[in-house]
């Protein structure tokens, strides 16, 4: 999801993961998919077979664990300051970490696709810095940020821009 908020002296783009859940929903999903494999495990049990127990716990840890990392993930941010004389980039799941800082002129690399059925991949660059940007965004809101990125003055450029360019 892009947001573009314009300010006086700055437009700043919000990038964030397309979310299907909420957290809360999320610890609902893992708490009834936990009760149920408890069910089972105690099925299990008054069969006799108890040494089953320790691995359904297994599962339920596991199961809970990746399900949390997914959620978690999905409240990935990254924040794009445009300026007049730079570019700010920042980025985090609990808090934004430091700023990093592209002098003018910025650019929008665009990566070579590694296989035909993968997106695109940008980066922001200047002389000094490279960083990556969007990297969880579906292909309609990557084909949206590289619109407002040059539409705001950033450069676009081919990553292997001495390499003839294939149509994408």
């Amino acid at each position: 999801m892009i947001k573009v908020t314009i300010k006086a002296t700055q437009t700043v783009i919000r990038l964030e993961p397309n979310r299907s859940a909420s957290w809360h929903q999320t610890k609902q999903v893992i708490l009834a998919l936990s009760g149920f494999m408890l069910i089972i495990a105690t099925g299990w049990i008054i069969a006799g077979v108890w040494l089953m127990l320790p691995f359904f716990l297994l599962d339920i840890m596991l199961f809970s664990y990746f399900f949390y990392r997914v959620s978690e993930a999905t409240y990935q941010r990254q924040f794009i300051i445009i300026e007049e004389k730079q570019v700010r980039f920042r980025t985090g799941i609990h808090r934004l970490g430091a700023a990093i800082k592209f002098r003018r002129p910025c650019y929008l690399l665009v990566h070579k696709r590694t296989a035909r059925g993968h997106l695109l991949a940008f980066s922001l660059s200047d002389d000094e810095n490279t960083q990556r940007i969007g990297k969880f965004l579906n292909d309609e809101d990557l084909a949206q940020l590289r619109k407002k990125l040059t539409e705001f003055g950033l450069f676009e450029v081919d990553q292997q821009w001495w390499q003839a360019r294939s149509t994408q």
